[in-house]
């Protein structure tokens, strides 16, 4: 949730900005804790039975275990255990959750901007990786309760490789940032969606209610995982006048196993 507070003493003075973020998470799976590892290796499940494997026709598809014993579902207020080898065979998401984010005091009478970065950790074993989206709650994404921040509106398709805001208006948008930062949020070094840089503070897109692919692997990163951030802005306009307020905003972001 991104918070904006703006303090005022009169018309003519300064107005003032904090911006508090906090993050609505929505991993997939739970995380399944490894059963035996070394500096060089982790085993995510084991199993000792004297048999099975797959078998399939024209009408079905079997796995099967011979001589395991203490199978099944299993659960409690802090887990659930899926007991078994073909049960652990599912692949685990898990995502870290960040600390809310306050940005510094920007004015609301002349043209300033303030920018802060959110990131999450995310780990999965699954072979074809993951993918990371972000959204806001509303729309606009930045809100007080009398007045808000345009969501940011590249010029075309891709994200605008400068954050441009008009002395008229006053924007919010954000810029992923990381190693597995999605195709579209990467650079050639003057253009977004091309090339495989990733400029740090380049490439910027509005919020929306619309979730955005920021990020995304199509090779696991167990065990180590991944780091994505968000880097945030907020900007007024020269000639623009942003009324005094408390501006917030609820992102919410979903990774998923593909």
């Amino acid at each position: 949730m991104k918070n904006f507070n703006f303090f005022s003493k009169s018309k003519y003075s300064a107005i003032f900005s904090s911006l508090v973020i906090f993050s609505i998470l929505f991993p997939w799976n739970n995380i399944i804790a490894e059963t035996m590892g070394s500096a060089t290796y982790k085993i995510q499940s084991d199993s000792v039975n004297i048999g099975g494997g797959d078998s399939n026709s024209d009408t079905y598809n079997l796995s099967d275990t011979l001589g395991e014993s203490g199978t099944g579902d299993s659960s409690s207020a802090n887990y659930n255990m899926h007991a078994g080898f073909w049960q652990m065979q599912s692949s685990y998401l898990a995502i870290s959750s960040p600390s809310d984010l306050t940005l510094s005091a920007i004015g609301g009478l002349s043209n300033q901007a303030s920018e802060g970065t959110m990131s999450w950790t995310v780990i999965t074993d699954n072979p074809a990786g993951y993918t990371m989206s972000i959204a806001s709650t509303t729309t606009p994404a930045l809100k007080s309760a009398y007045d808000s921040f345009s969501d940011y509106t590249p010029a075309s398709s891709n994200p605008d490789f400068e954050f441009n805001n008009l002395s008229t208006n006053s924007s919010f948008g954000f810029s992923p940032e990381g190693t597995e930062t999605s195709d579209r949020f990467k650079d050639n070094g003057s253009v977004c969606g091309t090339g495989s840089s990733e400029t740090v503070g380049k490439c910027w897109d509005g919020l929306s209610t619309t979730p955005k692919v920021m990020a995304g692997s199509s090779t696991p990163n167990h065990p180590s995982g991944s780091i994505v951030s968000a880097r945030l802005r907020a900007e007024t306009g020269a000639d623009h006048i942003q009324t005094s307020g408390d501006y917030t905003v609820t992102i919410i972001v979903t990774a998923a196993t593909l």
